[in-house]
């Protein structure tokens, strides 16, 4: 029953603006888009000049659910720049509920969300043969990736103003998970250390265990990392 009432109080405050209630729809539009580019218009390329874009299915796989957990990562970050503005999460601090479970709550709300968009964007465009193992494990991925976004658009911005800005120089990360594309062995390497690049490596490689693993030690490590940073700055 608390948790039902959070939730609600938390899509409220979404809808109230109109950029976070933008940004929450958004993940639906972007997959109902790609499935009608695919439907129509990749025949269409293939039968004009006979370019078979199938082999790139797994590369738009990963940049529909990257950018779409991206999206949701942005609206936690503004819900708590929000709460910073209003301090809310300062009052939180001294509830039953503490600091921890504010953060909880917040990073909860688009990780839950991520999960729900990933399982629908994998089955709606229907483009990469995964086993139910590996798509559970991009979804669990993709909403700690969610996660770590809204943190650090809360570690990096003071106001939604300049979260606006930020969260555009975020989604620059999304470059990591085509890294293999550029045949630079330097900008691979760096890429390692982000998850996006382990989002497309598990698509690309779904059989392999040691890719899972890895993939799950970077993004746990990301959002380890920026917990710690948000509680030593809240001190």
């Amino acid at each position: 029953m608390f948790r039902n009432v959070h939730i609600i109080n938390d899509l409220r405050q979404v809808l109230r603006d109109s950029v976070m209630a933008s940004l929450l729809m958004a993940p639906a539009l972007i997959i109902v888009v790609f499935k009608l580019l695919l439907v129509f218009l990749a025949p269409a390329v293939a039968s004009r000049t006979g370019l078979d874009i199938t082999p790139w299915y797994p590369w738009v796989l990963s940049f529909v659910l990257i950018l779409n957990a991206g999206m949701l990562g942005v609206v936690t970050g503004f819900m708590m720049l929000d709460d910073k503005d209003g301090n809310i999460a300062e009052l939180m601090a001294v509830t039953p509920l503490g600091r921890s479970g504010y953060l909880l709550n917040r990073l909860s709300f688009a990780s839950v969300l991520s999960v729900f968009y990933t399982f629908l964007c994998y089955y709606v465009l229907g483009i990469v043969a995964l086993n139910v193992f590996s798509v559970a494990v991009l979804s669990v991925l993709l909403a700690v990736y969610s996660a770590s976004i809204g943190l650090l658009m809360f570690s990096g911005a003071e106001n939604k103003v300049k979260g606006l800005t930020f969260s555009k120089a975020l989604n620059l990360l999304i470059l990591f998970a085509f890294a293999d594309l550029f045949s630079l062995k330097w900008f691979t390497v760096i890429s390692w250390f982000f998850p996006p690049y382990w989002i497309s490596q598990i698509i690309l490689n779904p059989f392999a265990f040691q890719v899972v693993v890895i993939a799950v030690a970077v993004h746990i490590g990301w959002l380890v990392l920026l917990i710690f940073h948000y509680f030593k700055t809240a001190e």
